[in-house]
């Protein structure tokens, strides 16, 4: 199966076209890009030059996997609303991936706990912990005090990862055993995206085009604005 896989939940932007042969990733090609310019923009592009660079089109894509938050409300907006048009003229099923649990996916394997941080403004983090392939908790809101309190009490070894991962790593200065990931495993990567999306899909997760949608975890700015001239 051929998987195309999108993220731009975040700063990074990310397109993969993967092949699965017996439900392992075996030909790809990554494009990624971190440079300030907008996803609306460069995704297109980018998705047309993964498949161009596999030899396919969109025509040969058995699956789309993207991301569809927690993340920026734009980006996740992107993503998903790009996924949706793709899914739709093709029909082709898609699926979405907790942006948290494709960041873990970079660091899959390790025995240590793996925690995801996303800066959430306003004092938080988009945060969820996950150990050896298996998911802690699901996907939240939390702040870095209470975030490193947690994880301090689990008494173990801690790799963060994610573009929150500078701010959360200044809360926790010298604290033992709580390290950050490498820079190659911090940011998103398409495709990690691609084999969690593949895994969903064979867990039957995927869902057709209409019924993709995006994850936020709290209101947007507009919405907590609205609701503050609503009391």
């Amino acid at each position: 199966m051929l998987v195309l896989a999108i993220d731009t939940t975040a700063l990074t932007a990310s397109a993969a076209a993967v092949t699965f042969e017996n439900g392992v990733p075996d030909k790809y090609s990554l494009i990624t890009v971190k440079n300030r310019l907008t996803h609306s923009e460069n995704l297109m592009p980018m998705v047309e030059k993964a498949l161009s660079a596999m030899e396919t089109t969109i025509n040969d894509v058995g699956l789309i996997a993207v991301c569809a938050g927690p993340g920026s409300f734009t980006g996740v907006r992107i993503g998903v609303a790009t996924v949706k048009g793709l899914a739709f003229t093709n029909n082709i099923p898609c699926v979405g991936v907790s942006t948290l649990e494709a960041i873990a996916e970079n660091l899959a394997g390790s025995g240590d706990i793996i925690c995801p941080v996303m800066d959430a403004r306003r004092n938080q983090l988009y945060n969820a912990l996950f150990c050896q392939g298996k998911r802690l908790c699901e996907d939240r809101l939390i702040s870095a005090e209470e975030l490193l309190a947690q994880l301090v009490s689990t008494g173990k070894r801690v790799i963060v990862c994610g573009d929150g991962a500078k701010v959360f790593m200044k809360t926790v200065g010298d604290t033992p055993h709580i390290f950050s990931a490498s820079f190659a495993a911090t940011d998103q990567n398409a495709l990690s995206v691609a084999y969690a999306g593949y895994r969903a899909y064979a867990e039957g997760k995927g869902v057709s085009s209409d019924k993709l949608q995006p994850v936020y975890l709290r209101a947007s700015q507009a919405e907590r604005e609205r609701e503050e001239k609503n009391k």
